[in-house]
């Protein structure tokens, strides 16, 4: 038995080395031919795992290098590609198939790259050069001259160099891509029409150059001409279902919901036994915003799909960025419980769990999902639901950051545009509301919450004309939706077309009794109209109405601010506050109300009390530590802000308040440095935090680096006193008496608060 046993293991130790000794023979022509067949099938990550193996057998291997830039191109990895093929032709000098490759994506990334790189335009014409040394008719060399005389306005050479080379290659579709863009920028749209006309006779198939046709007739006025092409795109390629996709597209861009319909009820009845039919449908309606029909496919793929998960996820994707979060979380559970390995399942999930009130967890949960982002940079999904758990959570900068890093690698990335867009708006940035709504509306022309924030971001610009006809379009497309009706309200407010305002504000109050916010434009109508006592009378009945709806307290609070009637703003905050006892937003409405007054310290007593309901909310004790340095108590400010900030770690307000009153008591001035930079990495677009990091670089005697921030905060904002007074204190540090005498007598003049008047006056007389 023992020998049996011994047997048995030394039989196991030689099927184990024989594995392994095969494993290890394998030849670099073995993963070749793998890839070859794994790119054949599509599994392109896979193809190039193989053609990677087979250069690591066979460094020389310059084909392997080539075969596996071409599987990266094929996943988008355009870098990777560049960096294989570079090699690839140290290797193989000659390899034209590689240079071709490589010359496609310099003149792409030109191209796309608005700083138009020396280095790569020197690279292009050195490579187009050789070849038309060696072929006078070199379709590629042509094509590289043809968009860079494009590129540098020179549109009739364009012309010239393309025709050489179209005639020279006439099935060459992107030679005839070339031609077209070249003729259409000369001004010759009619040549520019036949020549891809000419083109798709004679290859049906050519499915880029029906697009560019497609863009031709857009951009010159013709949208029956622009139908008709891509109609007949799918009637040359019947097999092709996808086309019926982009049909449904152009019909949704002109808003013919009809005819939208009725093309993908033609595409679901033509797909056949695509198992993914439903998928691509949802993935079409999500992409035009068309939220119903999205959830309506994934659904109907969740109950007819084998491929159940994948479906789920794509629900839950699109549950997320309804802000429904009960909807998603019990689809994410169900997920989770069916398939408990699937991590994506489960940090969606993580996600959806973060909870404004749930302190220690909530940070936790907001660390593990950064993890898993810097885990999966290139993973945009991931990175969007990390960005709104920030601006969920409180951290509208760090959720902006983290769009915009959506937006790096994902400049087509409709949801990340919308997002930053409607930051912007929030925070009163019109114009750059405007510009991310724009490209949003530029890639998805009839996204209705696209053309919502621009319509409003007009409205906030002063731009009401535009406004109104924005609005008045998106309302003919979604007639029932109140947040168009509500904001063409108040274009008519704007224009103080006062009775067109109050009766347009009424039709949504008496559809809607429930919509607060016509009750509110009804309010600002009121004052508007300098009728502050109509205001509070329209209030006070609709609290008796609703039996004291907090809403309308609310509102009744805001409206005695702005007429005057602060004992009735501090009543109905009182009242407020026995209504909401888990909440603490009255209390610090109320905090704010007496700071206003000039009672600190009973503002001070309110906020304490707020701190003992909600212990783990970093708001009361950020405002304590604000009143404590207004009442000189910096020493217990600072104690109070550092509490804050361990409650909230990743708040660049507390970093910052911290950060002043470190650099005002001259505590640690290496750690407010860092609180600073940190404040301002994350909201670099507050002027305030980047002044407390000019007031740090001051305390630090580091002037120059100060007084670099402080002349741009100067210049941009030019009415406030602490940027002028920190600046003169910068120049008088630097020793120029007479630049710091200007700046200090600016600032006397805008109005100091008591403490920074105080400054300044010390200040001129050591100048003086």
């Amino acid at each position: 038995m023992a020998y049996l046993k011994y047997s048995r293991v030394l039989c196991g130790i030689v099927a184990f080395l024989l594995l392994v000794t095969t494993a290890c023979s394998r030849s670099a022509a073995y993963y070749m031919d793998k890839g070859n067949q794994l790119y054949a099938r599509g599994a392109y990550a896979d193809a190039e795992l193989n053609y990677r193996k087979a250069a690591q057998k066979d460094p020389n291997n310059g084909e392997a290098l080539y075969r596996a830039a071409l599987a990266e191109l094929k996943q988008n990895k355009p870098l990777a590609a560049w960096q294989d093929l570079e090699r690839c032709l140290r290797v193989i000098p000659d390899n034209k198939a590689a240079q071709r490759e490589l010359a496609n994506l310099l003149l792409g990334g030109f191209i796309g790259d608005p700083s138009r790189p020396q280095a790569v335009y020197d690279r292009l014409v050195k490579i187009s050069g050789e070849w038309l040394a060696r072929d006078p008719r070199s379709a590629e060399a042509l094509r590289i001259k043809g968009y860079l005389a494009m590129l540098e306005k020179r549109p009739e050479e364009a012309v010239t160099l393309f025709t050489s080379g179209h005639e020279a290659n006439p099935a060459d579709d992107k030679m005839t891509l070339g031609l077209m863009d070249a003729l259409y920028r000369s001004g010759s749209a009619v040549r520019a029409e036949k020549a891809g006309l000419d083109f798709i006779a004679a290859n049906k198939s050519a499915a880029d150059v029906y697009d560019a046709l497609y863009r031709l007739y857009g951009e010159t006025g013709r949208p029956a001409d622009a139908e008709n092409i891509l109609k007949r795109k799918i009637q040359e390629n019947p097999k092709d279902t996808g086309y019926l996709l982009q049909l449904a597209g152009h019909y949704a861009g002109v808003n013919n919901r009809a005819e939208l319909a009725a093309v993908m009820e033609r595409f679901l009845a033509s797909a056949g036994g695509d198992p993914q039919a439903h998928l691509k449908s949802g993935d079409f309606y999500a992409s035009i915003g068309d939220w119903a029909n999205a959830q309506r496919e994934y659904s109907s793929g969740i109950a007819n799909s084998k491929d159940k998960l994948t479906y789920q996820l794509r629900l839950a994707r699109l549950l997320l960025t309804q802000n429904k979060s009960q909807e998603g979380l019990k689809l994410l559970e169900q997920t989770v419980a069916e398939h408990p390995e699937d991590q994506y399942a489960r940090t969606l999930r993580a996600a959806l769990l973060v909870d404004l009130q749930s302190g220690t967890k909530t940070a936790e949960a907001i660390q593990d999902l950064k993890a898993l982002v810097e885990k999966s940079p290139d993973d945009t999904f991931l990175r969007l639901v990390y960005a709104k758990v920030l601006v969920q959570t409180g951290d509208a900068a760090g959720g902006q950051a983290q769009f915009q890093e959506v937006i790096k690698k994902d400049p087509n990335s409709v949801e990340a545009r919308i997002s930053l867009a409607d930051l912007a708006l929030k925070r009163g940035a019109a114009a750059e509301a405007i510009q991310h709504a724009d490209v949003a509306l530029a890639l998805i022309p009839s996204h209705v919450q696209a053309q919502l924030i621009r319509g409003s971001a007009l409205l906030r610009a002063g731009r009401y004309e535009e406004s109104g006809e924005a609005l008045i379009r998106l309302a003919r497309q979604v007639p029932e939706l109140v947040d168009v009706q509500l904001q063409l309200a108040y274009v008519s407010l704007a224009k103080q077309k006062y009775s067109e305002a109050e009766t347009e504000f009424k039709k949504v109050w008496d559809a809607h009794p429930q919509e607060w916010r016509a009750l509110g434009g009804l309010v600002d109508t009121d004052l508007a109209e300098h009728r502050p006592e109509k205001a509070v009378a329209r209030l006070e009945e609709e609290l008796k109405r609703t039996h004291g709806a907090q809403q309308v307290r609310s509102m009744l609070v805001t409206t005695a601010l702005k007429s005057g009637r602060y004992n009735m703003a501090v009543e109905q905050l009182r009242t407020l506050a026995d209504q909401t006892p888990d909440s603490i937003d009255p209390q610090l409405q109320l905090s704010n109300l007496y700071r206003l007054r000039g009672d600190l310290d009973g503002a001070i007593k309110i906020l304490e009390k707020a701190a003992t309901l909600q212990p783990k909310d970093p708001r009361p004790g950020t405002m304590i530590s604000f009143l404590l340095e207004q009442l000189n108590r910096k020493q217990e400010a600072k104690q109070s802000a550092r509490h804050a900030l361990s409650l909230h770690p990743e708040d660049p307000a507390a970093m910052n308040n911290l950060a002043y009153l470190m650099a005002e008591t001259g505590d640690n001035l290496d750690q407010a440095l860092k609180l600073a930079r940190q404040a301002t990495g994350k909201a670099p677009q507050v002027p305030f935090f980047a002044d407390t990091l000019a007031v740090v670089y001051l305390k630090r005697n580091q002037n120059d680096e100060a007084l670099e921030i402080l002349d741009k905060l100067v210049r941009q904002y030019p009415n406030n006193a602490d940027f002028a007074y920190h600046a003169g204190v910068g120049w008088f540090q630097k020793g120029q008496t007479t630049r710091a005498k200007t700046e200090l007598a600016r600032a006397l003049q805008l109005l100091p608060t008591k403490e920074t008047e105080a400054g300044i006056q010390e200040l001129l007389g050591r100048v003086n």
